[in-house]
């Protein structure tokens, strides 16, 4: 199968606008511009979209995708917001909440959203999320704040297989794996 490229498209384009019997030579290179423009779009669109295959998705379904995600976001270095699309006043979910929205966790790609329907299933400890802390002050900073209303499935201690580790669901039920070790 065969990729068809923007310039072949933006030929075909042009053969089928010249058929098309513009009132004016302006008018079908305003066409083709525009034509041209949404091409270019969809390109950087789809390149953006190629950068990083392989993300984080998490679902939400209490409305609160945007809270967890802001909170994400402000206890890890590095991190932010990269892209949000809601759901409208038509849309099949509350108006304003989470559609899809992307953000970035120091240096790791994640989405998440808030699901309109109410599953049977919910976030699981057996798919956690490991951060490898650089500090004994950083794994103390986030295991605190992660297991705020949350819940210790593990305090933080040396298990044998790590100078001080911690596992967390933090209060959106979302798991954690702090590890820290020693140099």
């Amino acid at each position: 199968m065969t990729k068809i490229t923007p310039l072949l498209i933006l030929a075909l384009l042009t053969f089928g606008c010249s058929e098309s019997k513009p009132k004016s030579n302006s008018e079908e290179v305003i066409a083709l511009r525009t034509e041209l423009d949404g091409l270019k779009h969809l390109k950087a669109k789809t390149s953006k979209d190629t950068e990083s295959q392989i993300a984080t998705f998490l679902t939400f379904q209490e409305n609160n995708a945007e809270e967890a995600m802001n909170f994400y976001v402000d206890l890890f270095e590095n991190s932010k917001i990269t892209d949000i699309q809601r759901y409208g006043k038509d849309g099949p979910a509350k108006e304003g909440t989470i559609m899809v929205a992307f953000f970035d966790l120091n240096g790791s790609k994640f989405a998440c959203s808030d699901s309109y329907m109410k599953h049977d299933w919910t976030f699981t400890p057996g798919v956690s999320i490991w951060v490898e802390c650089k500090t004994a002050d950083e794994i103390d900073k986030l295991f605190t704040k992660l297991s705020e209303h949350g819940k210790v499935l593990m305090p933080l201690d040396n298990y044998g297989f790590s100078t001080k580790f911690g596992f967390i669901e933090d209060r959106f039920g979302v798991s954690w794996q702090l590890n820290f070790e020693k140099t």
